[in-house]
C-alpha cells in the first residue's frame, strides 16, 4: 500500500524517534522506517517533510528525512536504472 499525506505524522514522529539515545525508542522507530522505505510514496513524504516551512526549525528531523531521501534513493532507484 502507497504511503499519502495521512502518513506524514507517522513518518516524522519515527524520524523524530530515531533520533532518540534511548535504543527503545530508537529502534522500533528505525525499523519502521526500514519497512516504510521500501513502500510508493516514501521519497515523496520525505520531501513533504523536508520542506516543510512549518518545520523549519526541526533542523536534525528535516536532516534525518534527507539522509533517509538519499539512502532510498541509492538503493531503489539506482539500483533499477543500472540493470536497465
Amino acid at each position: 500500500m502507497a504511503l499519502s499525506e495521512s502518513d506524514l505524522p507517522a513518518i516524522y514522529s519515527f524520524l523524530t524517534n530515531s533520533l532518540s539515545g534511548d535504543e527503545n525508542v530508537r529502534k522500533p522507530a528505525e525499523e519502521a522506517l526500514a519497512q516504510c522505505e521500501s513502500r510508493p510514496g516514501f521519497c515523496s513524504c520525505l520531501m513533504e517533510i523536508i520542506g516543510a516551512k512549518h518545520l523549519a526549525n526541526q533542523v536534525d528531523v528535516r536532516l534525518m528525512a534527507s539522509l533517509y531521501f538519499k539512502n532510498s534513493i541509492n538503493r531503489y532507484w539506482r539500483k533499477r536504472r543500472d540493470s536497465s
